[in-house]
């Protein structure tokens, strides 16, 4: 079996050719909140918020402590400020369009990960960086990082899914020779920067849950799967595949997840900015899943 290198996220998303306003235009819901008709706690509730809503302003000043604000499915009202923060635009810089690599150069920075222990449901304990013990920590390790790239190397869709493959590589890289690992390490470990199409969106809820997040398996404490395809109309089976954490989501709490499941099978062409990741657990996925790990 051929295995290929795969892409995780530190994550950056944004929709190529758009403008972005300089005063902010959107709040992120991050608390349960009351939409209320009026700038009050005692005016009548208009709507029932929910962490992840995301609300447009429809004026740049607050009033007595709230914002006015439109619900995506247009109703407005008001909402208190510590229960919404705003959303701003990604500042780490990609490399332009007219720079963007064919193919990848094994010289490019490599940084060694910084691990992020994940907070768990109430009564457990923290899941550490490695996954939990008997794992392949090694690739927890990687997929669990928490540090920002300063920049991104902008490459082509076909750069990712031509890197070097690994014949019959195990599920867990205790096992893997020498000769493996050294195929993969030139490639592994890059921030870069990819435009695609998404055509499925995923969280990794329910079942048994996975080592690298202590198998919790609530919604808010799993790995996201987004297929990332080369053309619209591309199958799954094409896929290239990223995966925001929830180590991820719990530093970046401005990311709605109703905003990312709004893309699921978009026509529009979406930018993606991580750090290149080999994934040798999914072997079984490729084919209908995905065409590359």
């Amino acid at each position: 079996m051929t295995l290929r290198l795969a892409l995780l996220l530190s994550w950056t998303l944004a929709l190529p050719l758009v403008l972005t306003s300089t005063q902010p235009s959107t709040l992120i819901v991050h608390h349960n909140a009351n939409l209320r008709a009026q700038p009050s706690t005692q005016s009548p509730i208009r709507d029932h918020l929910v962490p992840g809503d995301a609300l447009t302003l429809v004026a740049q000043a607050k009033t007595a402590g709230f914002w006015h604000v439109r619900t995506a499915s247009g109703v407005e009202g008001w909402v208190y400020q510590t229960l919404v923060h705003q959303e701003e635009a990604d500042e780490v810089p990609v490399a332009p369009a007219s720079t963007t690599a064919s193919s990848f150069d094994p010289l490019w920075p490599k940084p060694p990960p910084v691990g992020s222990a994940l907070k768990g449901p109430p009564g457990t304990q923290p899941c550490p960086a490695d996954g939990e013990p008997g794992g392949d920590l090694a690739t927890n390790r990687r997929k669990n990082r928490r540090d920002v790239p300063t920049s991104y190397q902008s490459v082509s869709f076909d750069a990712l899914m031509s890197l070097p493959a690994v014949p019959e590589a195990s599920t867990n890289r205790i096992n893997w020779t020498q000769p493996q690992l050294d195929a993969i390490a030139p490639f592994e470990g890059v921030a870069v920067s990819v435009i695609g199409f998404m055509v499925a969106v995923k969280k990794q809820s329910g079942g048994g849950g996975e080592a690298t997040n202590c198998h919790f398996n609530a919604p808010t404490f799993v790995d996201v799967h987004v297929a990332l395809v080369r053309d619209p109309g591309d199958g799954e089976k094409e896929a290239l595949v990223a995966e925001p954490t929830p180590r991820f989501y719990q530093k970046n709490p401005k990311w709605a997840w109703s905003q990312l499941k709004e893309l699921d099978d978009s026509p529009a062409p979406v930018r993606i900015s991580g750090w290149t990741l080999f994934d040798p657990v999914h072997k079984g996925h490729l084919g209908t899943y995905r065409k590359t790990l």
